[in-house]
């Protein structure tokens, strides 16, 4: 790649950064430097967040490099990035770049680029003898579109900084990354007019601007210059019919007639955010998006439920099916959905104006369902989506929101005269108060569907709950449903309102509940024969080395954008954002590409704003197991116990192929072997501001960010945890290969959320921002806590 760029493109300078969860950057860096400069014409540029892979790559490297980067925000407790590296590199007298990142974080305004570009500029020079020669302030770049403030204009402040950084000194040269910008090789000669000297970037993916059609350059200085969001969206389309050579077909709400205007700017999830007020016949209304505006109007030409029944509840339902059929994203159905709302909110409310009843009582809905998170449960997200689904497909949701008192649930259902209740629980804990809510019902002969979602849910515990703590399958209750996902509560409530078919209904899923937990019962009875009758596991410890120091509680706190190389972006866009498999998104028109945006969009604006703030808090502890259970000792005192982690016994296979019985405990040593082990244990958050961040987003109808926000903490939460284990093994001296095993509270092994308060307890962790509910689980939800066993051999299995 390097010769490619250099002898065949004329690229001078080459920006090396290995930086990742995948290899060590201290000693993989210097290998790439020596291999690559053994043979090269070019400069280079020794690119990382750590200090120490920029200090060996420079001892290796045969000449005068470019060191990326220093800034001024905190690197090591009251250390700056810029003292960290200029004390160790300034004798090498290399070219720096310095980054205009304060202990605030990036600057984003011009004033802010520009102030700290000239205490880069004098703090270097001051402390370090460093030359304004030798540095290259490079500006910051984001994507245009994500601002947060009205009226700002990230390209515009960038821009607007650089004559402005360049009058700091003569010798001072200014550069970019062009990861985050938009129209970019119109943004560079913008950018070059005002005095941009260098830019970090692909060289086979920048045409110069005199390379492109006029009508495309012209765009993307409307977007620019005049932050216009209509050039924006016409310039993507563009992009997309080049990439892929589909066209994408522009709707003209304003060649239609009002009422299909106001349907496919619903289909389309389209959004005119305009917060106003509405007057109709001395009645006035806040609206928060224009197509309130069309709604109203179209009053003048139907009834409200006329309209809603004949167009907009069409409408959704097209939606809603495209949906089912996998040929609509979940994300722009929520988006469709928020629209939807802003009309339906308005309708409503001029509904109750006009005829004083109450709300939900005017539509002639499908039917009512109460649905909500159980007690002791804070997750949100699978119930949020059942909910929006629920409404798409005409029926009224009430939402109890999460940790909801069990009886609130049928109280609210009796109130509501409801036709369903839907129960949702991410933990097995937490779902069995589902077996509960069902035995209340049944106590207080009380007749209603219940319907069951959730990570721990399945069918077996739906035949559970429909056994409502009793053994006697003759009394089994059949209008328990589980759902695996919202498009199946759908389906289940359309089923439950075909009053023609519902008895048959009710028997079919009757036998399916007996089936299902007469299936459960067995295999629970057949588990209790094997873990009391199969041998335990043999456990090894000849190539278990056990650490002999460095114990210790160690706290990690980094910006967001420090962490973008460890996320699981597949991952990211497939389970977390609800885009599903890479081989759907033709059928739903997704490109690739659109999601990498989308995914730098939601990574600068949580980090730029500091919604997610990731954090951490580290132990590796003396310990020793006695039985299933492992104790954790005081380093400074191994007669002081600090608590006790409670393993269980788990039904495995032997590495014969046999099946065997083991616990985790069994990997570390006895207590009576008078060896002591070394244990790791772990909490992650991605931090509690984005909870009031989400909850504004729903109340403002957007869903869609609310999902790409929860979304994006729960991914950074997990994968930060992954890189929290990486950096443990590296602690005790582990190669990559043997890390050993990170497992969490909730799971087989180690099942009981009660080890959640250990962790919580020994680790100390009220600074952090979490809580413990009164089950034992985190808030906020994305958090998550591990204990790690080191010894090779330890698995699931």
């Amino acid at each position: 790649m390097a010769h490619a760029q250099v002898d065949d493109l004329g690229i001078e300078v080459i920006d090396v950064c290995l930086d990742s969860n995948i290899v060590e950057t201290e000693k993989v860096l210097p290998e790439v430097i020596h291999g690559v400069t053994s043979d090269f014409k070019g400069t280079m540029c020794i690119d990382s967040f750590s200090v120490e892979a920029l200090e060996k790559g420079l001892e290796v490297y045969p000449g005068r490099p470019i060191v990326n980067s220093i800034s001024l925000e905190e690197y090591a407790p009251g250390v700056s990035k810029l003292d960290a590296v200029l004390k160790m590199s300034h004798e090498h007298h290399p070219i720096y770049i310095a980054l205009v990142n304060g202990p605030e974080g990036p600057a984003i305004t011009a004033d802010e680029k520009y102030n700290l570009a000239a205490e880069i500029v004098k703090q270097a020079g001051e402390k370090y003898n460093v030359t304004p020669d030798q540095i290259l302030i490079d500006i910051n770049a984001y994507p245009i579109g994500s601002e947060s403030q009205e009226g700002m204009n990230f390209s515009l402040e960038a821009l607007n900084s650089l004559p402005r950084i360049k009058a700091i000194h003569p010798d001072l040269k200014t550069s970019i990354g062009v990861g985050n910008l938009t129209a970019t090789s119109v943004f560079l000669d913008e950018a070059r007019q005002r005095g941009l000297d260098c830019a970090i970037l692909n060289p086979n993916h920048y045409v110069p601007v005199e390379s492109l059609p006029p009508e495309d350059v012209d765009l993307g200085r409307k977007i620019i210059l005049e932050h216009d969001m209509d050039a924006f969206e016409r310039l993507e389309e563009v992009a997309v019919k080049k990439k892929t050579g589909a066209v994408v077909k522009k709707h003209s709400y304003g060649d239609l007639s009002l009422e299909e205007s106001v349907c496919l700017k619903i289909m389309d999830g389209f959004k005119e955010k305009t917060v106003g007020t509405l007057e109709r016949d001395g009645w006035t209304y806040e609206y928060k998006d224009k197509i309130v505006l069309q709604a109203a109007e179209a009053l003048d030409k139907h009834e409200p439920l006329d309209f809603i029944s004949n167009y907009l509840m069409k409408s959704m339902r097209e939606l809603g099916d495209g949906f089912g059929r996998g040929e609509v994203s979940l994300p722009h159905l929520l988006k469709s959905a928020d629209v939807m709302r802003n009309v339906m909110g308005f309708l409503e409310a001029w509904m109750r104006h006009t005829s004083g009843v109450e709300p939900g009582a005017a539509i002639d809905y499908k039917g009512v369902v109460i649905i909500g998170t159980v007690y002791q449960d804070v997750h949100s997200i699978g119930k949020d989506l059942a909910k929006t689904l629920l409404d798409n497909y005409g029926y009224r949701t009430i939402d109890l929101g999460v940790q909801v008192p069990l009886e609130k649930f049928i109280e609210t259902a009796r109130a509501e005269n409801a036709d369903a209740i839907g129960l949702s629980a991410l933990l097995v804990q937490t779902s069995n108060h589902m077996i509960t809510v069902a035995k209340m019902m049944k106590e207080e002969d009380y007749v209603v569907p219940v319907l069951i979602g959730g990570a721990p849910v399945n069918d077996r515990h739906a035949g559970y709950v429909a056994m409502f703590g009793q053994d006697q399958t003759d009394q089994i209750l059949p209008n328990v449903f589980y759902c695996e996902s919202g498009m199946d509560g759908v389906n289940t409530m359309n089923a439950l309102m075909d009053r023609d078919q519902l008895e048959g209904f009710l028997d079919a899923n009757r036998e399916k509940l007996k089936r299902n937990y007469e299936r459960a019962k067995g295999m629970a009875e057949n588990k209790e024969k094997l873990l009391s009758t199969l041998d335990r596991r043999k456990v090894s410890f000849k190539k278990h080395e056990v650490m002999q120091n460095g114990y210790g509680i160690h706290k990690l706190a980094f910006k967001l954008d420090k962490l973008k190389n460890v996320i699981d972006s597949k991952s990211l866009f497939s389970l977390n954002w609800k885009f599903g498999k890479q081989s759907s998104w033709k059928k739903k028109g997704i490109v690739a590409d659109q999601l990498k945006s989308l995914r730098e969009e939601w990574l600068q604006k949580a980090d730029a704003n500091q919604w997610i703030t990731p954090k951490a808090r580290f132990a590796l502890l003396p310990a020793q197991s006695e039985g299933d259970e492992l104790i954790i000792y005081d380093p400074e005192n191994l007669e002081q116990e600090l608590g006790r982690i409670q393993w269980n016994a788990v039904v495995g296979k032997s590495k014969n192929g046999s099946k065997d019985v083991f616990s985790v405990a069994q990997y570390f040593h006895p207590k009576d072997s008078g060896i002591m082990d070394v244990v790791g244990l772990q909490i992650t958050t991605a931090g509690r501001n984005m909870e009031e961040v989400i909850a504004g987003f729903k109340d403002e109808h957007d869903s869609e960010s609310a999902l790409y926000l929860q979304g994006l903490g729960d991914r950074v939460a997990e994968d930060f945890a992954e890189y929290i284990h990486g950096l443990m093994g590296q602690r005790t001296g582990r190669k990559k290969d043997q890390l050993g095993q990170r497992y969490s509270p909730g799971y087989p092994a180690l099942e009981d959320l009660v080890n959640n308060k250990v962790i919580y307890d020994i680790l100390k962790t009220e600074d952090l921002g979490i809580t413990l509910t009164s089950g034992n689980e985190f808030d906020p939800p994305s958090t998550t806590a591990a204990v790690v066993c080191f010894h090779p051999d330890a698995g699931y299995f």
